[in-house]
């Protein structure tokens, strides 16, 4: 403070402020409360935006669903989010002896298909027969019962011949066969070699020891008669000097 020459105090200068005043104490907060209200205010904006469009993406998934549905497509499953469930286990079918018809044969019958788990029944075992005819006759040979004969129902012809020709056999018609070679086959064995290597009824079988035939009867004349549909393993085990022929026949019942 200034005085005058008598020692008066003089009035301070114009504009002069008088002591200094205090600011407030925490004055300074206010803008860092401000700042962070508004960071959790653009935070809580976004997470609701997230949370928007995840629920528009499971509307528009339902809305998919819901069309495809509608139209008859199938539906994706969605993605897994947890460990997988276990799939259901499906029973297995079981085994049946024959499977559905596969078509006419050619006498005209509708014939099932076999398959390897058919469950042939065993008929007779090491029936023997002996053919012995005069030079270019013929014997029939019926495998149902079995039995030698010159009438019709036969599935085997068997035709002699005599000055060094070999005798032979032929197919009936109706009937399916194939040539093999061994006598052990069972009847599984002896449908597959005549699915794969069957022969014709005009191919002629030389009657030598040793041969071997499978033979399948024919669907349709065993359903005529009533009897059953046989698969047959016949063997020539003997040739004499006279032309007599020895078989030795196996069959097994096919079910249906």
């Amino acid at each position: 403070m200034t005085s005058d020459q008598q020692g008066r105090p003089l009035p301070p200068p114009p504009g002069a402020s008088g002591p200094a005043v205090p600011k407030p104490r925490g004055g300074g907060r206010l803008p860092l409360v401000a700042i962070g209200a508004a960071a959790l205010a653009v935070l809580l904006g976004l997470l609701a935006t997230v949370l928007s469009l995840r629920a528009l993406d499971q509307a528009n998934d339902a809305r998919d669903i819901a069309r495809a549905v509608g139209a008859g497509r199938p539906v994706d499953p969605p993605p897994a989010t947890d460990a997988p469930s276990e799939a259901p286990t499906v029973p297995t079918p079981e085994p049946t002896g024959a499977e559905p018809p596969s078509g006419p044969t050619p006498d005209g019958s509708t014939e099932p298909s076999l398959n390897p788990q058919t469950a042939y029944k065993e008929k007779y075992v090491d029936e023997r027969l002996t053919l012995r005819a005069s030079c270019d006759s013929n014997l029939d040979i019926d495998l149902d019962k079995p039995e030698v004969r010159v009438s019709d129902g036969e599935e085997l012809r068997f035709t002699a011949r005599c000055g060094g020709n070999s005798s032979y056999f032929n197919l009936a018609t109706g009937t399916k066969g194939s040539q093999v070679d061994a006598a052990t086959l069972s009847a599984a064995d002896c449908n597959e070699r005549i699915d794969k290597g069957a022969i014709g009824t005009d191919i002629n079988v030389p009657a030598r020891k040793g041969v071997v035939m499978c033979v399948k009867t024919s669907l349709n004349d065993a359903q005529e008669r009533g009897d059953t549909w046989k698969m047959a393993l016949v063997q020539v085990t003997d040739v004499n000097d006279d032309g007599t022929v020895v078989l030795t026949a196996r069959a097994w019942d096919i079910p249906l």
